[in-house]
């Protein structure tokens, strides 16, 4: 494995551990049961990113990371729900687009199709969480 694409792979796994801690936080706070369930699924769903990118990590000869990114303390800086949900948001929009730039380079089938899936999950999280602030008025 390159240094780059472990660097890569690192970063992910960092940004995917921090989303996970922000919407731990989130479910415990939000205003509706739908809500909740929405936000603690879209948690397991960053535990299994970020165990898989660590996976993977390992399987091409990398040490995955076991820090945590520092977006966990952006989002807590933001005062209120809404917008701490839209910087979510945001954060899970970057991580899509860090995919999509690197993809072109990957090399590796399994580890580019488990990054598009991955991509894929962020999507549908992102659309879910957009419909439920639509629904807190």
């Amino acid at each position: 494995m390159n240094a780059e694409l472990e660097s890569f792979l690192n970063m992910l796994g960092e940004a995917e551990r921090a989303g996970g801690r922000v919407l731990h936080e989130l479910t415990a706070i939000a205003p509706s049961p739908e809500l909740h369930h929405l936000l603690k699924k879209a948690g397991h769903d960053e535990g299994y990113w970020a165990g898989e990118i660590a996976a993977e990590t390992r399987r091409l000869g990398g040490q995955p990371s076991n820090r945590t990114g520092d977006f966990v303390d952006k989002v807590r800086a933001v005062g209120d729900f809404r917008g701490k949900l839209e910087l979510l948001n945001r954060g899970q929009r970057w991580v899509i687009r860090k995919i999509n730039e690197q993809l072109p380079h990957i090399a590796d089938e399994e580890l580019a199709g488990f990054l598009k899936v991955m991509a894929q999950g962020h999507e549908l999280n992102i659309g879910a969480v957009e419909e439920a602030m639509k629904r807190l008025g």
